[in-house]
């Protein structure tokens, strides 16, 4: 990859006039990781070996942000290599930012109203993906309109959350094995914002399937020991299970 990238940066890039290139890695925290032969310590080096090329690239990845705790476990050095930001939920002030430049790029002069805004930031939560495909949906649903007032959307409401059931909770439920999926069930009607693998004790090696649950990012550890699943849409998608 080093000289590849060196070749990239020599024969095309540099010539055309590119003074820097980003490289970005989603999902950082599903590379493969051995303390005897860490891949974080080999992105390290190899992007550092390319800036000694005067090859000017930079390395730009997302990863939950625990994982720069397992980081400096594992490979200490690399956590002062990246420049951390942590990117949050989406605000009402975001969700609309980004919710008008998608309807920009693609021509469209339909609006939605700020409580409409408000009230996708509100299901939700934030969530960036959702937010996108909430709207998508209901964009879909109310075709014509020039402006969606928060009356249509608590119209086609119901019928969205099918479709996220359908289309993005089905399949992640799906990928579960059928213990995985029983647990999941479990955690989302048990009701409480966090659990832990005591708290199912008539599941046998719970901590290993909270782990198996937590890398497929259905759940999401808050804090030591302490998990919640993903997506509050997601729990009510369950509970219908």
């Amino acid at each position: 990859m080093l000289d590849a990238l060196q070749s990239l940066w020599q024969d095309h890039l540099m010539p055309s006039g590119t003074q820097i290139a980003f490289i970005m890695l989603d999902d950082l925290h599903y590379f493969p990781v051995r303390k005897e032969e860490s891949a974080y310590l080999t992105l390290r080096t190899t992007f550092q070996e390319l800036v000694n090329r005067k090859c000017n690239y930079s390395l730009t990845i997302t990863a939950p942000t625990l994982l720069f705790t397992d980081i400096a476990e594992v490979a200490e050095p690399l956590g002062r290599f990246f420049k951390a930001i942590d990117l949050q939920m989406f605000t009402f002030e975001d969700a609309k930012e980004a919710i008008n430049k998608r309807l920009t790029s693609v021509g469209s002069s339909m609006q939605l109203s700020d409580e409409t805004v408000r009230m996708i930031v509100e299901k939700t939560e934030g969530h960036p993906y959702l937010v996108i495909f909430v709207t998508h949906e209901l964009l879909n649903m109310t075709e014509g309109r020039r402006r969606i007032e928060v009356e249509s959307f608590n119209q086609h409401w119901p019928k969205i959350q099918v479709m996220l059931g359908r289309q993005i909770f089905h399949q992640k439920f799906q990928h579960a094995s059928p213990t995985e999926r029983r647990l999941m069930i479990a955690i989302a009607k048990k009701g409480s914002k966090l659990v832990s693998p005591g708290d199912f004790h008539e599941f046998k090696g719970a901590s290993r399937l909270f782990a198996r649950l937590e890398e497929a990012e259905l759940l999401i550890r808050s804090e030591r020991g302490k998990y919640r699943l993903f997506h509050p849409l997601f729990a009510d998608y369950l509970r219908e299970q």
